[in-house]
């Protein structure tokens, strides 16, 4: 990903925007009041003129002088699939959203300059071919970007890099979005993708707020009935000024016990407390806490294979409802910080895979020129073609996109070889078929290359990878011990993690007897432990009655020493100590007491020397070698000695490589002082 891509999380009644560069997220702040949430209203503005939509906090301020002409959420037509009257006009969903687009696209271009691409979020229950996500993509075009994305919402939540769920493929996490709707999603971890599996939604969110506005009329009916029952542009106001204040108290009640508003001067003020508020979200939470049983069931499971729930939207900050899913529904309950910005962020990390959604074209296997592409899910239509009829492109050059059944966006690429377009065989809209030819070619012979690679991963920690030595698995350590997540090297997937506990300080990762896979814990007092990584339990522990200094292991003899300074005293001067403990047993083998003992220790060492990543590699099958060397990360064809990759590395930083065990993936884990980070890339095999 290089372009910069705005993601538009589109909500009920509030849109969050962002502006997603490779390494940074730029809120797109509505430019009024400099909230990073955007009402999701629009008004329609008569007079002086022709009729206009205002939105976010144009339509607020206008909403007084045109109630009847006010809606308080751009989608809400798109939900109802049909158009909805802002005071004797009928407008459509899609002009809605288009405005609403249109505005947070141009505050984004104002802030951040061009931008290259749209993603939205759409609701998990717009299926696909709903012709409600056809709305969203209609109106993105509208707002000039026909090749805009969709992420549904619960799997971008599941996405949110704040959430910090690790759920391992094939696991399951309960997704609950609290806002105008509430949504209960069940998704799995697919290719370490969330998939949602089922879902029900209702309208508890607007619900009670209709309720609480309800209470306010009654509770201050001396003063503000008049209001209320005049009828007309009044009642209407009325109503949407109690809902207003009904809102911001119940979001205040997240924090205090009580909070009060005056409705307008000379009124007494109206007063919420929990009590009411807990009264009042009774049913709702029941029925959230049935839905979410319902999904699970319906996917033949039960709670207890529930990894989590994962609580999202800004309703998920009313007090009761994380203690009441608890324990309705019996698993740990995760809400993120900011949970109204979660599906924005996890839209966000969606964006930046975007690079992995790029299909090169298949080698062709005769001498005529055709281009084709495997679609994945078989077949696509076409958006646009990016090459003209006659022109020249470059080897890996986006030609052509296609969207998926899905509405995920591919780039058609051109594979190999540079050349030039001669003929587009599919029209605009007309639908891509995987293997069939879809254009013709001129290719340039010399520039053939028999191997691509393609960007798949990006994985940064504040610890240390490794590399398991079969070239299998991935394995993530803390440095202070906190966890090992072992992951696999294709979808960067959690396969298995172990967390012993905050009581450790620092450790190790290392391959015991039979190539086990072990992690050394100790704290400052030199109390040391022996964990089985895969088993998650104890094999060993043992304490030194010196605090460690330095601490070696050996994986060959399975021992560790453990030297600590002035440890011992040989006459009037203190010498260091080196104990050396058996890992298998915990049991002390030898004391020495010297200087400099760490370099008395031959093939000991601070960290694994079973980690497969090395300056220069060969590919299991002897037809690549990679080497990070000179500033760069490498890759050369062995037989025709050309360079098929190439990419800088920082400057100052330590880098290493490797193959995985297939040859199919190559690795590059890069060190420096804040951590450790390995990028993937799929090797893309001759045909």
């Amino acid at each position: 990903m290089t372009e910069p891509i705005l993601v538009v999380d589109v909500g009920s009644w509030a849109l969050s925007a962002a502006v997603v560069l490779p390494d940074q997220l730029h809120p797109v702040r509505e430019p009024v009041t400099g909230a990073a949430r955007w009402p999701g209203s629009a008004t329609l503005v008569t007079g002086g003129g022709r009729p206009r939509l205002a939105v976010g906090m144009a339509a607020e301020q206008a909403r007084d002088q045109h109630p009847r002409q006010y809606v308080d959420g751009v989608r809400r037509a798109i939900d109802a699939n049909a158009p909805i009257w802002l005071g004797d006009q009928l407008v459509n969903g899609v002009e809605l959203v288009d405005t609403a687009l249109e505005a947070i696209a141009g505050e984004a271009r104002r802030v951040y300059g061009p931008i290259g691409r749209l993603v939205l979020t759409a609701p998990v229950g717009y299926r696909t071919h709903d012709p409600r996500r056809e709305a969203l993509v209609a109106a993105a075009s509208m707002a000039g970007f026909p090749d805009a994305e969709i992420v549904v919402d619960a799997s971008a939540a599941v996405l949110d890099p704040m959430t910090l769920l690790e759920v391992p493929e094939g696991g399951h996490v309960l997704v609950c979005d609290l806002g105008a709707t509430w949504t209960a999603t069940l998704a799995q971890i697919q290719g370490g993708r969330p998939v949602p599996l089922s879902q029900e939604s209702s309208g508890s969110g607007r619900d009670i707020d209709v309720m609480l506005a309800a209470d306010l009329r009654a509770t201050l009916a001396e003063w503000v009935e008049p209001a209320f029952a005049a009828g007309g542009d009044t009642s209407v106001r009325a109503n949407l000024h109690a809902l207003d204040i009904v809102r911001r108290l119940k979001h205040r009640l997240a924090d205090v016990p009580e909070a009060a508003e005056e409705v307008e001067a000379g009124v007494a003020p109206y007063r919420m407390d929990r009590r009411l508020l807990d009264q009042l979200t009774e049913p709702a939470t029941r029925w959230l806490i049935a839905s979410c049983r319902a999904v699970i069931a319906r996917a033949g499971l039960v709670p207890g294979d529930v990894a989590a729930v994962l609580l999202v939207g800004g309703a998920s900050r009313l007090p009761g409802i994380g203690p009441a899913l608890h324990g309705g529904i019996g698993r740990p309950v995760t809400r993120p910080a900011d949970p109204e910005l979660a599906v924005l962020r996890g839209a966000a990390a969606w964006a930046r895979a975007r690079s992995a959604r790029a299909v090169p074209a298949d080698p062709p296997s005769w001498r005529v020129e055709p281009l084709s592409w495997t679609i994945p899910g078989g077949r696509g239509r076409l958006v646009r073609w990016l090459v003209k009829e006659g022109e020249g492109y470059r080897r890996g050059t986006p030609i052509a996109q296609v969207r998926t059944a899905d509405d995920q966006v591919y780039d058609l690429s051109a594979g190999r070889a540079e050349g030039v377009l001669l003929e587009q065989r599919v029209a605009v809209g007309d639908v891509v078929v995987s293997g069939a030819v879809a254009a013709h070619a001129r290719l340039e012979p010399a520039s053939a290359e028999r191997f691509q690679l393609a960007k798949r991963h990006h994985l940064r920690v504040a610890g240390d990878w490794l590399l398991m030595p079969d070239r299998r698995m991935l394995v993530e350590c803390a440095r202070t011990g906190e966890y090992v997540k072992v992951r696999h090297i294709d979808s960067g997937a959690l396969v298995t993690e172990l967390r012993p506990g905050r009581g450790a300080g620092r450790a190790q990762v290392a391959l015991g007897p039979g190539h086990q896979l072990s992690l050394v814990t100790w704290d400052a007092e030199g109390h040391f432990a022996v964990w089985d990584v895969l088993a998650g339990r104890i094999t060993t522990t043992f304490s030194d009655v010196h605090k460690p200094d330095a601490v070696l292991l050996n994986e060959s003899e399975w021992r560790l020493v453990t030297t600590g300074e002035g440890a011992a005293s040989v006459g009037r001067y203190r010498r260091d100590v080196a104990t050396v403990w058996d890992l298998a047993t915990g049991s002390r083998i030898d004391r020495v007491v010297g200087e400099d003992l760490p370099r008395r220790f031959a093939g000991y060492a601070e960290s694994s020397r079973a980690d497969a990543f090395a300056a220069e590699m060969e590919s299991p099958d002897g037809r690549l070698r990679a080497a990070a060397l000179d500033g760069a990360l490498s890759v050369r064809d062995l037989e025709t000695e050309a360079e098929v990759f190439r990419t800088d590395l920082p400057p100052g930083r330590r880098v290493s490589t490797a193959f995985c065990h297939e040859g199919r993936h190559l690795l590059a884990r890069t060190t420096d002082d804040e951590g450790t980070w390995v990028d993937v890339w799929e090797v893309l095999q001759p045909a």
